[in-house]
């Protein structure tokens, strides 16, 4: 599998590196990533920063850290960058949308739910309106951008239609979720990612949106029974480094860092969309029942759902919703 090959051959070049005499970087960076020390993405970030290790001749050294590792939570990171507290971060457009909310185009219902429309022309249709904000606003380099598959609701008992959501609590990770959730009669609640599994447990929410490969990652299978593959949304993420930071770097260093973020862009493409169908077998194998939305379904969620692109463009201005339709016009 692509994913473990990538890691095989990061572990391998630090394995090399090992072996040289010690040299201290001339740069060392701290890299946050919300996600778990075990999972695929923090893991991808991790492969990453090797490649930049030893293409750099070890003279940037970026070491990552993963959630519970720095004291800072989905919503701290592209601040915790603008402050130079850390100098790169792994944010979630979702998570800061508070800060940055006329990024949040792909946090819309059904705006964009292919991982291979969301690169092939989605992502440079985004990429200006994000050096717009990041730089001007935060002084943040948008270095690359990369999704995670798209969302899912996974729920602790099966339903049969899309109005057997009625009266389901469901841990949502954007108001847009909890939007949604209330337009087809259900609740949305908010919980960090570290009370979802004893929530599930415990029965205090029904279901919870995240996608198959945190879902096999968190091990969904043994307090959820049933998939309902809406394909929600992609989770936007963006790799991005603090401005002075990056300005600080020589010029050869400031152009490998970008040269190898053109290189992995279609790395973490790959492993996103292989973890995806792997992750979705496993759960299945696992017991769960995955029900894939039928066209009906999907026309009528999108319909529901329609409104919040409405209200979302009202709120956040016309550069939002200028964005928003030429995402939503890359992905269709």
């Amino acid at each position: 599998m692509f994913y473990r090959k990538t890691v095989a051959a990061a572990l391998g070049a630090a394995a090399m590196l090992a072996a040289l005499p010690a040299l201290a970087a001339d740069t060392q960076w701290t890299y946050y990533t919300y996600f778990g020390a075990n999972d695929k993405p923090t893991q991808l970030h991790r492969a990453f920063a090797e490649d930049v290790l030893k293409a750099s001749d070890g003279r940037l050294k970026i070491d990552v850290f993963a959630s519970g590792e720095l004291p800072y939570k989905s919503s701290d990171v592209l601040k915790a960058v603008a402050t130079n507290q850390i100098q790169m971060g792994d944010a979630a457009i979702g998570s800061v949308a508070g800060d940055v909310p006329e990024l949040n185009a792909l946090s819309m219902p059904f705006s964009c739910t292919s991982i291979d429309k969301f690169y092939d022309k989605a992502a440079a249709v985004a990429q200006p309106y994000l050096e717009d904000v990041f730089e001007g606003k935060f002084g943040a380099v948008p270095l690359m951008q990369w999704v995670m598959p798209p969302q899912q609701l996974w729920l602790r008992e099966p339903v049969d239609s899309i109005a057997g959501l009625k009266g389901v609590k469901a841990r949502a990770w954007n108001r847009e979720q909890v939007q949604m959730m209330q337009l087809l009669g259900g609740t949305g609640v908010t919980i960090t990612p570290a009370e979802v599994i004893p929530a599930l447990q415990r029965g205090v929410v029904d279901g919870a949106f995240t996608a198959a490969v945190p879902a096999l990652d968190w091990k969904f299978n043994e307090v959820t029974k049933f998939g309902f593959m809406m394909n929600v949304t992609l989770a936007h993420q963006v790799a991005t480094v603090n401005k002075a930071a990056f300005d600080a770097l020589p010029e050869d260093l400031q152009k490998l860092l970008r040269d190898k973020a053109i290189d992995w862009a279609p790395k973490y493409r790959e492993a996103m969309i292989e973890g995806d169908k792997t992750a979705r077998a496993a759960l299945k194998e696992a017991g769960m029942t995955l029900h894939d939305a039928t066209p009906e379904e999907e026309a009528e969620l999108r319909a529901t759902t329609r409104s919040i692109w409405d209200d979302w463009t009202k709120q956040s201005g016309e550069k939002a919703g200028k964005m928003l339709h030429d995402v939503a016009q890359a992905c269709e």
